[in-house]
């Protein structure tokens, strides 16, 4: 199914739903690029949407798409077609005001006079194979990030790979095997080396909430607005991530982030909630408390390096920035990115 096919069902699922009929301008981007020159504009509304498409099932993922999607046309209405928007998906693009279709009827609209919002179909097919699905998963994905943020472990022996990702040692063969079967690897001169590196952390990053949901703890708040500045990191063996992290590196104080983000062992949990004093999400009402969100480390042994001090790996950090879906914490991702993460 090509781009024009796409658009085409999506808007005649929107009919068939809702009776709503859409007038497709300058649509010109409809060949085998994404682009965002086209515009649509739906009967009984005057507004005109910046269209952009993303086919997921071969294409770098969702967090890419809701970056390029935010970016186009700045200050104008967005609309987003895809084969497949799930409910987690479709929740993240209402948060960031993004309207959005799909070939199997989901959809969402809040353009004045119209509002639609249809969740909870399932496409008939799945969008991703088997092998990848198998490669993605939670296992699959501490092994990954545990290949990619400690430089030669790719040529380790079983049992230092499985202590650096927290993992049992017998799930190492198989990852290491999809990894070369999906051309993320190759060997030469029975060296192990990356292929299609950059494709791999797309990828990952995807894929990263299923690892996220098993390891958060929960949100709590804190009457304290600058409670990072005195925190015991040594006492609690906690570090900081997300928008967060990227401060702490830069040393700057000044700042203040919007989201508070603390992995920790889970056997500290309870030391750590009591004695910050933070307070339930029921407890707060229109207090301006700082929120906090605490997760397990899902990870082993990391590298020792120097920008690691009290704050999460530069990968995860850039993980935890783009699955935020803040346009904000997208532009920190990109920096970090272009610092840390190397490309293929």
């Amino acid at each position: 199914m090509n781009e024009r096919e796409l658009t085409v069902r999506a808007l005649n699922q929107l009919e068939f739903h809702t009776g709503l009929v859409a007038t497709l301008i300058d649509s010109g981007y409809l060949d085998n690029r994404s682009s965002s020159n086209a515009h649509i504009q739906f009967d009984n509304s005057n507004a005109k949407l910046v269209a952009q498409l993303k086919r997921w099932s071969d294409d770098k993922g969702a967090n890419a798409a809701i970056e390029q999607v935010c970016a186009a046309a700045a200050g104008q209405a967005k609309i987003l077609i895809s084969d497949y928007i799930n409910d987690e998906l479709g929740a993240r693009l209402r948060a960031a005001k993004v309207n959005y279709l799909d070939k199997v009827g989901n959809a969402y609209l809040d353009v004045s006079p119209i509002f639609v919002l249809i969740e909870g179909k399932v496409p008939k097919e799945s969008f991703l194979s088997d092998k990848t699905a198998k490669l993605f998963t939670e296992t699959g994905l501490k092994v990954i990030c545990a290949l990619l943020t400690n430089d030669n472990l790719l040529n380790a022996n079983y049992r230092t790979i499985a202590d650096h990702a927290n993992v049992s040692m017998g799930t190492i063969g198989w990852v290491l095997r999809e990894l070369k079967d999906q051309e993320f690897t190759c060997k030469e001169y029975q060296t192990c080396t990356w292929k299609n590196k950059s494709k791999l952390i797309e990828t990952w990053v995807a894929e990263y909430p299923k690892l996220r949901i098993k390891h958060q703890f929960g949100v709590y708040y804190s009457q304290n607005p600058r409670w990072w500045q005195t925190f015991d990191f040594a006492k609690y063996e906690a570090v900081l991530g997300g928008e967060l992290a990227v401060l702490n590196q830069a040393q700057t104080n000044n700042k203040k982030p919007r989201e508070g983000l603390i992995y920790i062992n889970k056997s500290q949990r309870r030391h750590l909630t009591r004695d910050m004093r933070l307070i339930m999400p029921e407890h707060v009402g229109n207090n301006k408390f700082a929120k906090i969100e605490i997760r397990s480390k899902f990870w082993g042994k990391t590298q020792n390096l120097d920008f690691l001090m009290n704050s999460t790996h530069p990968f995860i950090t850039y993980a935890d920035l783009m699955d935020s879906w803040d346009p904000i914490n997208m532009e920190l991702a990109k920096q970090i990115a272009d610092k840390y993460l190397t490309n293929d």
